[in-house]
């Protein structure tokens, strides 16, 4: 087999296991056997392998001595650090461009919001992809090569985040407009400062959701949060 039709390969297989992670036919904490994945998709152990070590790069899953692969059961805290580092890239973005987004980014925004806007129920888990790709258009306008790869680095972990609220989608649906319209108003607007302020609330509100669903309380949590950024 050719390097390229291996590669091909391995992206198949990558995109495949992640695909059945995050429909969860594969659930947090689940072992993941490597033979049952090389019979189901006919191929063999090495390709398995290979896409497992590139899913534990990325976040969704890990190995444990002695007992193998599984996917990572994604915590809180996980999530707290997930969103902190996104709204910190946004910023130091926004911040390098001194508020002035480019009018090619604010118009792939608007394009990506109306698509999400009219996402229907029974493709519910497509909002976080629109979600990612609308908040990637203010890291890369950067043109920042590293902040684009550490951006990356974080976004399985922002699906698996926000996996964690799936019992809500219809009301996740319903705000998902609202929810973005702040930034990117504030965006034609050019105010760095106001930029900032509404990515910094906006990824607060999910952080606070998932707060109350799991009965965290840390009253200190919020302010901690506010002065990091």
């Amino acid at each position: 087999m050719s390097e390229l039709l291996y590669q091909t390969l391995r992206e198949s297989v990558v995109n495949a296991i992640r695909t059945k992670i995050m429909n969860h036919q594969i659930r947090p904490g689940e072992r993941i056997v490597e033979l049952e994945l090389a019979q189901e998709f006919q191929t063999s152990r090495g390709p398995i392998r290979e896409a497992l070590r590139q899913l534990e790069n990325e976040g969704i899953v890990e190995y444990t001595r002695n007992v193998g692969c599984s996917v990572r059961t994604f915590s809180f805290w996980d999530s707290y650090e997930v969103y902190l580092l996104r709204t910190n890239y946004e910023a130091v973005s926004v911040r390098l461009l001194n508020g002035k987004v480019p009018e090619e980014t604010i118009q792939k925004m608007e394009e990506i919001l109306e698509s999400m806007r009219k996402i229907p129920a029974e493709e519910f888990e497509s909002v976080f992809e629109y979600d990612n790709r609308f908040h990637e258009q203010l890291v890369l306008m950067s043109k920042l090569p590293r902040l684009a790869k550490a951006w990356e680095e974080l976004y399985y972990g922002n699906l698996l985040a926000g996996y964690e609220l799936v019992r809500e989608k219809e009301q996740i649906l319903a705000r998902q407009y609202d929810n973005h319209i702040a930034i990117l108003n504030a965006c034609k607007e050019g105010d760095p400062e106001k930029i900032c302020r509404e990515v910094k609330k906006h990824y607060w509100k999910t952080i606070f959701r998932m707060m109350q669903e799991q009965k965290i309380e840390d009253p200190n949590l919020e302010q901690a949060w506010m002065m990091a950024i």
